[in-house]
């Protein structure tokens, strides 16, 4: 009896599972989490050397929207001067990163992408620098 009873529900809790699927996950949400979302350039990389202002002032945030549209400020100037637009790219297969403006497009290579840290590597010489992102954090 009780191993009919093991089967049943065995048999039940299968046929329950037979329509999901796995759905792959749209990386564009950890970037600007359905909505949009501050982050805070951390780092400033050239190789070993590391080039990131010392003072938070002086720091890069980069907010990025839904819209893929995504603007650069100085925290010491946020609110008085607009950020630069810019448009943002993924593409996933490649692993790279983009960036299109009106003056220069930004192109890298994704090293780590997660909720909590984007590390994006220059291609073809099109930044100075390899980049660490990390969400705003909140003081």
């Amino acid at each position: 009896m009780k191993s009919l009873r093991i089967l049943l529900l065995l048999l039940l809790t299968l046929s329950a599972c037979g329509d999901t699927s796995i759905q792959p996950i749209d990386h564009y949400i950890l970037i600007h989490d359905n909505s949009s979302k501050v982050w805070l350039v951390d780092k400033q990389l050239d190789g070993d050397r590391d080039y990131t202002p010392l003072q938070i002032a002086y720091k890069e945030v980069i907010v990025f929207h839904e819209s893929r549209n995504a603007y650069f400020h100085i925290l010491k100037t946020l609110g008085t001067k607009p950020g630069i637009k810019m448009s943002y790219w993924l593409d996933e297969s490649k692993k790279e990163f983009g960036f299109v403006g009106t003056k220069k497009n930004l192109v890298f290579e994704i090293v780590t992408l997660s909720r909590r840290r984007i590390v994006l590597k220059p291609k073809n010489n099109s930044y100075k620098y390899t980049i660490v992102l990390i969400p705003f954090p909140e003081y």
